[in-house]
C-alpha cells in the first residue's frame, strides 16, 4: 500500500510540474549580462579581460549547426547594434568604454541577429549608447 501511495504522489508531482506556466524567456538571465559593476569588480582593462574573468565559457567554440549555412562556430562581437568583428576584437575595446556586455547563446543569437550567427554573439553596449 505504501508503495502505491508513493507512486501516486510521484506521478501527481510530475503532472503538476508539467502544468506550471512559465513566463516567456527574454533571452537574458543574470548570467548572460556582464554589468558595469562586474567590469569594475574584476578590474578589467579590455572587453576581453571582462569576458575572460566573468564568463570565460562565452569564448568557447560551438559546433557548426548547419551544413547549408556558412555559420560562425565562435561567437562574434557586436558593438551596440552593429557587427564589430570576430572575437579577437574584444582586445581592442577598452573596458572603460563599456556599460554592459550581453552574451547570446546559439539560439538567441540566431533569433536576434540572424542565422549566420549560430556560434553566438557577444554584444558590447557602449557607455554612450547608440
Amino acid at each position: 500500500m505504501r508503495k502505491i501511495a508513493t507512486t501516486i504522489a510521484l506521478l501527481l508531482g510530475v503532472a503538476l510540474g508539467a502544468c506550471t506556466h512559465r513566463a516567456p524567456s527574454t533571452g537574458f538571465t543574470a548570467g548572460n549580462v556582464i554589468s558595469r559593476a562586474d567590469i569594475e569588480r574584476v578590474r578589467a582593462k579590455t572587453a576581453l579581460d571582462a569576458v575572460q574573468r566573468v564568463r570565460p565559457d562565452a569564448l568557447t567554440k560551438r559546433g557548426t549547426k548547419s551544413i547549408m549555412l556558412d555559420a560562425q562556430s565562435y561567437p562574434v562581437v557586436f558593438l551596440n547594434t552593429q557587427y564589430y568583428g570576430k572575437i579577437d576584437e574584444l582586445r581592442n575595446m577598452s573596458a572603460d568604454d563599456i556599460e554592459e556586455i550581453r552574451i547570446f547563446g546559439n539560439a538567441d543569437a540566431v533569433t536576434k541577429f540572424g542565422a549566420q550567427y549560430g556560434g553566438g554573439v557577444i554584444q558590447l553596449i557602449s557607455r554612450t549608447g547608440s
